[in-house]
């Protein structure tokens, strides 16, 4: 999945295939959080650093081009004025600049990459009939997610982000087995719904900075996505204290 959407993001950088770019990293990121969990292989996590670091750099790059298309579509919900005009130009700009890293970016990497990818297929060869239980898979995940929030405040803006990125990489965990199991199913779908009520909070509150940074201060396009990312504020606290709630 990821050698195809790094091949498929050189030959165009188009937003699907940067979303799919980014969602493979990830998903590989959280396989490689099973794995150490559950399989006792020699060496893996040792061995897998050099790829996780590689699977970082894709994602930040791929997520600041994505943060640009997000942005975007955002954007037009609160249509074309002059001022919004303004914003509108800034985003293509940072667009077109942030899909030309990411290409050389992948070009460079590419190679090395599938190396690495290669190895690590087979490395984990021994996990590879690995069968976890709903039950174990859902303990699994919770003690993942538990540990990876712990200390987490829903009043602070800084932690509902972290919030958000720990939700994506539970959701993927609780992914790894949702076709077997309808408890494990449910978990993820959970995930997937705090995740998004997050994210929607949280593109808004960045799509104010850039208002910010291109448009009058008293600019309407700014009085109007702040009053939404204000809005939204509550659910996505409402859905951190559920979260952290569980944990």
């Amino acid at each position: 999945m990821l050698k195809a959407a790094i091949a498929a993001c050189i030959q165009s950088p188009s937003p699907k295939r940067v979303h799919r770019l980014r969602t493979a990293t990830r998903r590989i990121e959280a396989t490689l959080e099973l794995l150490t969990l559950t399989v006792d292989i020699s060496g893996l996590d040792k061995r897998s650093k050099p790829l996780r670091r590689s699977l970082r750099k894709l994602r930040r790059a791929a997520g600041e081009v994505r943060d640009c298309d997000v942005h975007y579509d955002l954007l037009k919900t609160y249509g074309r004025t002059p001022n919004t005009q303004e914003l509108f130009n800034y985003l293509t700009a940072a667009r077109e600049k942030t899909a030309r890293d990411l290409d050389r970016l992948l070009r460079d990497q590419q190679k090395k990459v599938n190396r690495q990818l290669d190895d690590l297929e087979s490395r984990v060869h021994p996990a590879i009939d690995l069968d976890l239980s709903g039950a174990k898979l859902t303990g699994i995940v919770r003690s993942w997610f538990a540990d990876a929030v712990s200390g987490l405040d829903s009043e602070q803006d800084e932690d509902l982000h972290t919030l958000r990125k720990a939700s994506k990489t539970a959701r993927y965990l609780a992914e790894t087995g949702s076709k077997a199991s309808k408890a494990v199913a449910a978990l993820a779908m959970r995930f997937e719904a705090a995740q998004k009520t997050l994210g929607e909070w949280h593109d808004h509150l960045l799509l104010l900075e850039e208002a910010h940074t291109t448009l009058p201060r008293d600019s309407d396009a700014i009085v109007q996505i702040q009053h939404d990312m204000e809005s939204l504020h509550d659910p996505a606290d409402a859905v951190a204290k559920q979260l952290l709630a569980m944990a």
